[in-house]
């Protein structure tokens, strides 16, 4: 079902409601490869009650069963400084801690591992998945579509054996679920708009940091190293420092806490 939604902060959004998708960012995908040329349709938000083929970083699955959790994805326009690709990941990531901070009347605090996990209660409660949409002649990048999967509502028992130790949820009533889809689609939209003050959400960013000042892991190429996070650069880069001395500014990669996950 498609309709077009006011948020309370004034921006009009189409929303296409389903109640099972393979994955909310592969039917984005599809949306935007259906559409004629030169109508992408940016500010399409597509929102499902379960996904069943869900996926994270680097392919992962992601766990997504059908329940009050919230699967939902957003066709933006890309950012047109090639340098700021870290961006829509962190300004999705601070958007989703304060619509849920808000929707729940502010008795949450959660919190942002680098680059696009969020954290409550010690536990992994949601997901972020940043994918840009490329001309497949020109190789220009046309949109970028943002996936956020929350859990909501979802026992500890109802977690696959694999994900219990880490992954976690959060309890929302009807009203509070439906708050929280409407403040999260404002926030999207504002913090990822051309105009916005990138500095602030930056700002905001390394306030609500899990891994500032910390030990952690990184893990890229096979290779897992230990190293203390030092600092989110204006680009959203990570700054460690290895056992060694050696310092470094990830773009990319895995990081993981050492007391909170299980594994790097």
């Amino acid at each position: 079902m498609d309709n077009t939604r006011t948020t309370r902060g004034g921006s009009r959004a189409s929303i296409a409601f389903h109640r099972s998708v393979d994955s909310t960012n592969d039917e984005a995908k599809r949306l935007i490869a259906a559409a004629p040329p030169g109508a992408i349709p940016f500010g399409t938000v597509v929102v499902a009650d379960e996904q069943t083929a869900g996926r994270g970083r680097r392919g992962r699955r992601f766990f997504s069963p059908a329940a009050n959790s919230l699967y939902i994805s957003f066709i933006l326009r890309p950012d047109t400084d090639p340098k700021r690709g870290l961006f829509a990941t962190i300004a999705a990531a601070t958007a989703v801690c304060e619509a849920m901070e808000i929707a729940r009347g502010n008795v949450l605090r959660p919190k942002i591992k680098w680059v696009n996990d969020i954290f409550e209660g010690g536990k992994k409660v949601c997901g972020i998945l940043a994918e840009a949409v490329s001309d497949a002649k020109s190789g220009k990048i046309e949109a970028i579509v943002i996936g956020i999967g929350v859990n909501i509502n979802v026992p500890e028992t109802d977690f696959p054996d694999e994900l219990r130790a880490v992954a976690g949820s959060i309890d929302m009533n009807d009203r509070e679920r439906a708050d929280f889809i409407d403040i999260l689609i404002e926030n999207i939209f504002s913090r990822c708009a051309a105009d916005a003050d990138k500095k602030s959400i930056l700002d905001d960013y390394r306030a609500r940091s899990l891994i500032l000042g910390k030990p952690i892991f990184v893990a890229r190429n096979e290779r897992t190293e230990m190293a203390d996070a030092l600092e989110i650069g204006d680009d959203g880069s990570l700054l460690v420092e290895y056992e060694n001395g050696r310092r470094e500014r990830l773009r990319s990669g895995e990081v993981s806490i050492r007391n909170i996950d299980s594994s790097p």
